[in-house]
C-alpha cells in the first residue's frame, strides 16, 4: 500500500468550508473510494481517499492499493485515521461506500480469514448529496452528481474521467507499472477529495434553510403597482453562490451573508376558524395579510379562505410586526417552504 498526503492550505477552502459552523464542538473528516466495481463480490477497493484538518489547513490522504493486494491494509489504515473523528463526510456514500467497504470486509474475513474491526460503527456519517437533493428545484440543477454540483459552485475541475472508466486504466497500472496510468487514477480521486472540501459550501445552504439567520429589518414596498412585505436578513454562515428562487409568487434572494425575503400582500378579508369546521365559529378580519404557504405551526393565528385550506395567512397587524420573534419565526418557515418547493 501507497500512502499520498497533500496539504490544502485554507486560504483555498475559507469561503467555501463551513464544517466548523454546521458541527460545532466535532472533529470532522471526509472520505471517498474508488473500486474495481460495483459489486464488492466481484470487484474491489483501490483507493480510499480522506480528508482531516490539520491546524486550519486541510490534508488530503490517498491510501493506494499500488499492488492489487493491499486492500485489506489500506481498510484498517482508513479505520485507524478516522478512529479520532465524530463526523464522517461523504457524497453519496450511505448508499455506496460505506456498504461497499462493510461488504468487502465480509468477502475478505470469510476467504482470507482477515478479521477488521468496522471503523464506521463509531462515527457519525454525514452525506452531501442527501443534504443537497430538497434544493435541487430551487437551485436550478439538472442532477445532483457531484460534478454537477461543484460547476454550480463555480469549481473547474482537472480530472475529465469518471469512476467507470478509471478502472481499466488502473488495472493497466497494476499490471504494467504505466506511470501515466497511475497518475490518471490518483488525480481523480484526489480531485473528488478536493471537490468535496468546496462542496462544504451546500452546508450554508442547508444552514440558512434551517434558520440560522437574523432579522435585520422589513418593510412594506409597491413594486410595479402591487405591495410587498420585504424581509431584510443576515445569514450566519456566508454563501458560496447566489440563490434566486420562489414559491407561489414569494421570492428568496440571497447573496454572501445576505438574503431577503419578498412576499405579495393580500388586501381584504379573511377567516380564522374557531375549529376544522366553518360551524365550529368564524371571525372574520379586513386588513393586510402575507402567506405562509403550507403547514405553519407558528404562535399566531392563522387566518384562511376556507376552513380546509391548507394555506394560510398572517396578518400585518400591531400583533404580528411589533414582535420580533414572530417576525423570525415568519421569516424561517418562509426560507423552508420557498426552498424545499419543487415547482409543482
Amino acid at each position: 500500500m501507497e500512502k499520498i498526503v497533500e496539504t490544502i492550505p485554507y486560504e483555498r477552502t475559507k469561503a467555501y468550508d463551513h464544517t466548523a459552523a454546521y458541527f460545532p464542538g466535532k472533529k470532522v473528516c471526509m472520505f471517498d473510494i474508488e473500486t474495481t466495481g460495483l459489486s464488492p463480490m466481484n470487484s474491489f477497493t483501490y483507493i480510499i481517499g480522506v480528508n482531516i484538518k490539520v491546524g486550519d489547513d486541510w490534508q488530503i490522504i490517498q491510501l493506494f492499493n499500488d499492488d492489487g493486494r493491499s486492500e485489506p491494509e489500506m481498510i484498517n489504515a482508513f479505520f485507524d485515521i478516522i478512529s479520532d473523528y465524530d463526523v464522517l463526510v461523504e457524497f453519496n456514500g450511505d448508499r455506496f461506500d460505506i456498504p461497499y467497504i462493510e461488504k468487502r470486509m465480509n468477502v475478505i474475513t470469510n476467504k482470507l480469514h482477515i478479521k477488521f474491526e468496522n471503523g464506521f460503527r463509531n462515527i457519525m456519517p454525514f452525506d452531501l448529496m442527501k443534504c443537497i437533493k430538497p434544493y435541487k428545484y430551487a437551485l436550478g440543477l439538472p442532477n445532483i452528481k457531484q460534478k454537477t454540483i461543484e460547476k454550480y459552485l463555480g469549481i473547474d475541475r482537472v480530472d475529465t474521467f469518471n469512476g467507470g472508466q478509471l478502472i481499466d486504466v488502473y488495472l493497466n497500472f497494476v499490471t504494467t507499472g504505466d506511470k501515466k496510468s497511475r497518475e490518471l487514477v490518483l488525480r481523480h480521486n484526489r480531485d473528488d477529495m478536493e471537490g468535496m472540501l468546496f462542496l462544504g459550501a451546500v452546508l450554508s445552504i442547508d444552514m440558512m434553510k434551517w434558520g440560522k439567520i437574523n432579522v435585520e429589518k422589513f418593510s412594506v414596498k409597491e413594486i410595479a403597482g402591487k405591495l410587498f412585505f420585504v424581509l431584510d436578513l443576515n445569514l450566519e454562515s456566508r454563501l458560496g453562490r447566489n440563490i434566486s428562487t420562489s414559491s407561489y409568487g414569494a421570492t428568496l434572494d440571497a447573496e454572501g451573508d445576505y438574503a431577503y425575503i419578498k412576499v405579495p400582500i393580500y388586501t381584504g378579508s379573511l377567516n380564522y376558524y374557531l375549529g376544522t369546521k366553518e360551524k365550529d365559529g368564524i371571525v372574520k378580519k379586513e386588513g393586510y395579510f402575507v402567506t405562509t404557504l403550507n403547514n405553519y405551526n407558528g404562535n399566531i393565528a392563522l387566518y384562511k379562505d376556507g376552513a380546509r385550506s391548507k394555506t394560510g395567512y398572517v396578518m400585518l397587524d400591531d400583533t404580528f410586526l411589533g414582535n420580533s420573534e414572530l417576525i423570525l419565526e415568519y421569516a424561517k418557515h418562509m426560507i423552508g417552504e420557498i426552498m424545499l418547493y419543487k415547482g409543482k
